[in-house]
């Protein structure tokens, strides 16, 4: 089980999943910012985040299904089975500016689907 699973309000079927999400995030040391209403920029910066002060990238939740974006930008889904914040992690533990494209490990890793 991912930590985001283990996460308490995870749990809570009418709670946000971007506020659920920021809640877990805050709990590794990353942080969620929400962009636009189903946008969740992903990042270890406070206030703006600007490409060149560190790896960051974006988040989207639709219909149960997390999909994770870069600023190239490449889309990719992750399976249902994959925990997001696990995700997060590796994907913070990759480069120094923002992400333009996700690493072939992390995406073999998670099983990501690249969305073209």
């Amino acid at each position: 089980m991912g930590r985001f699973e283990k996460h308490e309000t995870y749990r809570c079927a009418f709670m946000d999943p971007y506020e659920s999400l920021t809640r877990a995030l805050a709990g590794i040391g990353l942080t969620g910012q929400l962009q636009n209403p189903d946008q969740l920029i992903i990042s270890c910066q406070e206030g703006p985040v600007w490409p060149e002060r560190g790896n960051s990238f974006w988040v989207s939740h639709k219909q149960g299904v997390w999909y994770l974006g870069t600023w190239l930008p490449v889309c990719y889904k992750l399976p249902t089975d994959k925990d997001i914040v696990d995700l997060c992690a590796a994907c913070m533990s990759f480069g120094t500016s923002a992400m333009y494209r996700v690493p072939p490990e992390i995406i073999e890793r998670f099983a990501l689907q690249e969305l073209g």
